[in-house]
């Protein structure tokens, strides 16, 4: 899966972070001391497969670091556990968003639903 332009580029992951948050992006996979610095300071190795995390400007932690799951329903799920913690109003599309991964990771595909 490439998380970068499948999940993170997602069209309402995008906007939800470039709107709520102050999206940073620090490359593992290069030997650039500028980067070899951050990543040292969360002690974070390189060539490490993709971390989100969600800081306050003086760096603590809003929820817990995302690491090993890069599915879009995960992602989807940490945001609106960082957005409540903050405080702030979650967009009722997250939540759906959320369930919708979920279902299809399951195989749910589609629903018929009855009324009279």
């Amino acid at each position: 899966m490439n998380y970068g332009v499948q999940v993170l580029g997602h069209p309402l992951i995008a906007e939800l972070v470039e709107t709520r948050f102050v999206p940073v992006i620090v490359k593992n996979n290069t030997a650039n001391d500028a980067f070899a610095k951050l990543r040292a300071s969360f002690e974070e190795p390189s060539w490490n497969n993709p971390v989100v995390r969600i800081i306050e400007a003086d760096r603590k932690a809003v929820v817990p670091r995302l690491y090993g799951d890069w599915s879009l329903g995960r992602l989807s799920e940490v945001l609106a556990v960082a957005l409540r913690a903050r405080g702030e109003a979650v967009p009722f599309w997250l939540d759906d968003l959320r369930a919708e991964t979920r279902a299809a990771r399951r195989g749910w595909r589609e629903a018929v639903f009855g009324m009279s």
